[in-house]
This record gives C-alpha cells, sequence and structure tokens, in this order.
C-alpha cells in the first residue's frame, strides 16, 4: 500500500509546509509486546520495512530523522531518492491526511500483530511526528487480549494514548464492536477530532468503526 500513490503512505503522500513528504511508520507483534516505530523519513522506500527492521533489532522503539536513515543504511533497507514520493504535488497539497494505511493480523496460533505507515496530515510543521509510529498512540498489540490500529487526527490519538486505551477495555472484557465505536465516541467528545479505527480480540472478527465520511476497510476472517 505505500506503493499505491492514491493512499497517503510512501508513494503519494501528503506534503508539510516546505512541501516535502516526511513519512512515519509502526509495527508490533503481540507476543512479546515487541514494537519498531520510524518517523520523519525522507528517503526510506518503504518505511514499515523499517519500522520492523527497528523492531527486530530491539536496542530502540523508536527512530526518527537521520538517525533512522542511517540505521536503514547500516540494516540494508531499501532506500530511494526523495523524489519518488511525490507524484502529484497538486493533488498532495489538497489532501488532508486521508487514507493512512494500517492492518491487524491474527494468526491460527492466535497470535497478533500490527503495522501502520503514513505521511502525516497536509501542511504540517517539518519534523511532525503523528500517531502512527507511537505504539500506544496510533497502534498496540497484545495477544493477550487484541490489537488496534487507528487513522485520522494524530494529534488527537497521542493526547488520548487511544491503542493502548482500547486494549485495555479488551482486557476489561468489552467486545471488539463496543471498543472501536467507543473509541470513536471519545475521539469526537473529548477531542473534537475525526478518525477511525479497526480492532481485533483474541477471538471472533475483526470489527472497525470511523466518524469520517468513509473509511475504506476489508476484513479476510
Amino acid at each position: 500500500m505505500e506503493d499505491e500513490p492514491l493512499l497517503n503512505a510512501g508513494i503519494g503522500a501528503c506534503l508539510n509546509l516546505d512541501g516535502v513528504v516526511e513519512l512515519d511508520a509502526g509495527v508490533m507483534e503481540g507476543a512479546e509486546l515487541r514494537a519498531g516505530g520510524a518517523a520523519g523519513l525522507k528517503d526510506v522506500r518503504h518505511p514499515i520495512d523499517l519500522a520492523a527492521e527497528v523492531m527486530r533489532d530491539g536496542r530502540h522503539v523508536l527512530l526518527a530523522g537521520d538517525g533512522a536513515s542511517r540505521f536503514a543504511r547500516e540494516h540494508g533497507v531499501e532506500m530511494c531518492d526523495p523524489a519518488i514520493f511525490i507524484t502529484d504535488r497538486k493533488r498532495q497539497e489538497l489532501q488532508h491526511g486521508a487514507d493512512t494505511v494500517g492492518a491487524v493480523a491474527r494468526d491460527s496460533d492466535g497470535r497478533l500483530a500490527v503495522a501502520v505507515s503514513t505521511g502525516g496530515i497536509n501542511g504540517k510543521l517539518p519534523g511532525r511526528i503523528g500517531d502512527s509510529p507511537v505504539p500506544g498512540a496510533g497502534f498496540y498489540a497484545d495477544d493477550r487480549f487484541g490489537a488496534v490500529c487507528g487513522t485520522g487526527k494524530g494529534e488527537a490519538f497521542l493526547r488520548l494514548a487511544l491503542a493502548r486505551l482500547m486494549v485495555v477495555e479488551l482486557e476489561h472484557g468489552m467486545d471488539a464492536a463496543a471498543v472501536a465505536r467507543g473509541a470513536v465516541a471519545m475521539l469526537g467528545k473529548a477531542m473534537k477530532a475525526h478518525g477511525g479505527v479497526i480492532v481485533i480480540a483474541r477471538e471472533g472478527a475483526p470489527e472497525a468503526a470511523f466518524n469520517t465520511p468513509a473509511m475504506p476497510f476489508a476484513i479476510a476472517y
């Protein structure tokens, strides 16, 4: 999905105030709560690959900017010319942070994982980091309870620590549909923000909720 220009991740992602694409991504595995994030990327071809490499390396959870790019080169992650991410400047200048991409998964052994990748919001300050690379804000996975990811105004997700809160609600026995609806309601009520979430519990079908005009998603269950 980072190669799809219609989405806000990788090629075709939102532009910051300087007209530059800066990308964020995060991944987490629920078995051992391993997580990796990468932020403020300009020259990493697939940010999700770098986030996964940060997770596998295990020394840190979140790398940003030049240090993240250096880590990527040292670990054989594909690099690129930043110009590759700009395909239609006029369209990219008009989009408003829509279509961050995310996925949650549960395998046949009950293991959970989540991944998120985004270009952030249009016209953001250079160096701005949203919720997508931050465990507990834009994504979270715990094999004991469930996995979640979100899309929307990153600052609202960060302030609410919304992804972790959703998993806590799963821990307390709420079903996935109620957790998804409740999270979106909290976004609107507490933060006056728009967004959406995907939730998968230890058992049962995945659920999604949003208060935006649309949030395309697909489920294989």
